[in-house]
């Protein structure tokens, strides 16, 4: 025996791999057939697994322009996210309010309204004051994470007055 199938034979012997002194083969263990294992059913419900996320959705602008022939013909779901006291001074007719700092609160309430608007395929259109306001992108954020495709009106409320359009 070489000196290092000597070496290998005593250290396989030691780690209990091989059962004998000298160079050997060593047979695997004899399988035995055991009894089928029964697993006990559980007592109660599985516990189910959390929605998967919604796919999010996607934030655009729209121009005046655009806004307004779709407010006329009464294609789109306008919604201005502006607080609840400057909304009743005026906004674009037919106009949701839904303020920025209720989103939470109106959400179970106006998030049926965004899936019936997409069925019909009406755009869902998010307004602020002008556009230095972060609301609405803001809203536009949270619902697009919620799967919701929305866009901003560019200009916000300053833009559709500045154009003359008709106010509520």
């Amino acid at each position: 025996m070489t000196r290092h199938a000597a070496f290998l034979s005593t250290t396989l012997a030691a780690l209990g791999l091989v059962s004998c002194a000298a160079p050997c083969v060593s047979k695997p263990p004899a399988v035995t057939q055991t009894a089928p294992v029964s697993i006990p059913q559980a007592s109660h419900p599985p516990i189910p697994l959390a929605p998967p996320a919604p796919t999010p959705g996607r934030v655009t602008s729209i121009p005046l322009g655009t806004l307004f022939e779709l407010q006329q013909a009464g294609n789109a779901l306008i919604i201005d996210v502006r607080p609840s006291f400057i909304h009743h001074l005026g906004h674009i007719p037919g106009a949701l309010n839904w303020p920025r700092g209720n989103f939470d609160g109106l959400l179970t309430i106006n998030e049926p309204r965004l899936r019936q608007a997409a069925l019909a395929r009406k755009p869902a259109v998010l307004y602020c004051t002008d556009l230095a306001c972060p609301d609405a992108l803001e809203v536009a954020n949270q619902l697009a994470s919620r799967g919701h495709s929305v866009a901003v009106l560019e200009g916000g409320w300053d833009a559709w007055k500045a154009g003359d359009l008709p106010t509520e």
